[in-house]
């Protein structure tokens, strides 16, 4: 093919240097409107947690109650290089698997009580036990809360990672 049949063409940009300012503050306005949101929520949700907590009574929301200790665990949890350890004991006849009948205890209580002593639990349906009063929160709705930070963590780091891009795109486009 010659040179003249061909001719070479500059490839047109998809976006604007206009559009694409506006999809950047767009898109970094939805992210810090979705962050706000998410954090205004879980702190919501932290209240009205901490005054559940606070206005439970004992004997009518909830129970204190001996639960004999038919096994214990210690359990390695390594995270970013760093070796710590969760202490658990089963009641009930629970087993290791039997994530239901167990509950995290301290290290202080853990060598403290043997198998087939009794421990004083929170209960709110003689069923499920903790040794800490917030162990007794609704599952659901505390796990929801859980997983909204972590929502809210990866929100921010949208935000930063899209305003260190359109902070390198500025100066990238300076030195041309």
């Amino acid at each position: 093919m010659s040179n003249k049949l061909f001719k070479h063409q500059e490839q047109k940009e998809i976006l604007s240097g206009k559009q694409k300012k506006i999809l950047f503050w767009g898109c970094l306005i939805i992210l810090i409107i979705a962050f706000v949101a998410v954090w205004i929520n879980i702190f919501l949700t932290s209240n009205a947690f901490n005054r559940q907590m606070r206005e439970m009574v004992l004997g009518e929301d909830y129970y204190m109650e001996n639960v004999v200790i038919t096994d214990k665990r210690a359990e390695n949890a390594s995270t970013n290089n760093t070796i710590s350890k969760n202490y658990f004991f089963y009641y009930h006849n629970g087993k290791v698997n039997d994530y239901h009948k167990r509950m995290q205890i301290p290290e202080s209580v853990y060598s403290e009580y043997n198998v087939g002593d009794s421990i004083t639990a929170y209960t709110t349906d003689h069923i499920s036990y903790s040794y800490y009063k917030d162990g007794i929160l609704p599952d659901a709705e505390y796990t929801n809360n859980e997983l909204m930070k972590v929502a809210g963590v990866l929100l921010g780091i949208g935000i930063c990672s899209l305003t260190l891009l359109g902070l390198l795109s500025k100066k990238i486009n300076y030195k041309k």
